[in-house]
């Protein structure tokens, strides 16, 4: 059992990073074999829109043409048994770095047929992870970020052909130091309490979604 976390977050060790990395620690102690990507580390860029991977009988059907530092981690999302795609939201979405990653992972399988729509390998699971610093009861009033949280669980189970299951952490912490920045919206004493006491409660759900992942 393999599972691959793409970290789609710029700050490779922050909010995200920690909770993905927290996944993988879950699925290992359940016997999975681990892999966690840092798209920050690599060069690579979106969909081009050749058509190359809808090419009939074209060498490259079904998968991405474009080589650059993402090749290779399509590859491994390809061969893994467990997906997890990871990110904060950036103005109400996923970042641009998981975006653009995103629309070669999906396009590449995508068919434009009425039956059959993917060529995808169907995983055994799928998940999202999210990271955003408005409070869970706020998120009612960003119908953005529900909508963004619906259409990437609704690409994933599309592609795959398996429930994407989604993690959610709210309030996260957002600088070390509050005072060094211009931030008045955010009261820096809360934001450093809960991240000391519910983030490592987050950690250990997220801990106990990566056991979910490869049960």
């Amino acid at each position: 059992m393999k599972i691959l976390a793409i970290n789609g977050s710029p700050r490779k060790t922050k909010n995200t990073g920690t909770l993905l990395q927290c996944v993988l620690e879950g699925a290992a102690a359940a016997g999975a074999e681990t892999s966690l990507v840092q798209l920050a580390d690599l060069h690579f860029g979106g969909c081009m829109s050749c058509f190359a991977c809808k090419r009939l009988n074209g060498p490259f059907y079904g998968r991405c043409a474009r080589k650059d530092d993402l090749t290779p981690v399509l590859e491994e999302a390809h061969e893994a048994d467990v997906l997890v795609l990871g990110s904060p939201f950036y103005y109400g979405a996923e970042s641009a770095l998981l975006r653009a990653c995103e629309e070669r992972l999906w396009f590449q399988y995508s068919r434009y047929a009425t039956e059959k729509r993917t060529l995808a390998p169907a995983k055994k699971a799928c998940a999202l992870l999210f990271t955003m610093n408005i409070r869970e009861e706020q998120l009612p009033y960003f119908p953005h970020k529900n909508s963004v949280i619906s259409n990437n669980k609704t690409f994933m189970e599309r592609i795959f052909s398996c429930p994407c299951e989604v993690f959610c952490c709210f309030d996260t912490l957002q600088f070390d130091d509050y005072s060094k920045y211009d931030n008045e919206m955010f009261d820096p004493v809360h934001k450093m309490e809960r991240h000391k006491t519910v983030f490592p409660q987050d950690m250990e759900r997220a801990r106990a979604f990566g056991r979910q992942l490869v049960s």
